[in-house]
């Protein structure tokens, strides 16, 4: 049975970008929460481990890698913002309002295809079809962006 490849859209990319910068997120902050949580479960106290033994060893490497997730967190943060901000420019070049709407239901907001056409009182189709143009647009600004970066002269 043959399945049907799509083609790489670069509009959809970019556009999902902040999605999974999101969920990673997400992720990292659910590592950490689990990783404080199993601190309380070390109940053996310092001092009483001779030398700094396994319990002091175990301890405090899961304080390290608290310490590396919360500093691996900021990063993602900054990084969610910028591609926050990404979207949103890109967002705002599609001329036509329907079009920013179903763009930021679906990548902003990260609601399915069914919330969105509840939302906005529209059959599948009718969404799939704005969803299609508005992603052109999107593609011709970003085609515009690179050629003018690759333009200018610094």
């Amino acid at each position: 049975m043959s399945q049907l490849i799509r083609p790489h859209n670069p509009a959809k990319a970019y556009m999902q970008r902040y999605r999974a910068m999101r969920a990673r997120y997400a992720s990292m902050t659910r590592e950490a929460n689990d990783l404080r949580a199993s601190l309380t479960g070390i109940t053996a106290p310092l001092k009483d481990a001779p030398g700094g033994g396994s319990t002091g060893d175990r301890m405090a490497a899961v304080v390290a890698r608290i310490a590396d997730l919360e500093a691996s967190m900021a990063d993602a943060l900054a990084e969610i913002d910028r591609a926050l901000r990404d979207v949103l420019a890109a967002i705002d070049a599609v001329p036509d309002e329907t079009q920013r709407a179903v763009l930021t239901l679906r990548y902003v907001e990260g609601l399915d295809w069914i919330t969105i056409q509840e939302r906005m009182h529209y059959e599948k189709t009718q969404v799939y079809v704005i969803h299609g143009r508005a992603l052109v647009a999107v593609n011709e600004w970003l085609q515009e962006r690179v050629k003018s970066e690759e333009w200018r002269v610094e």
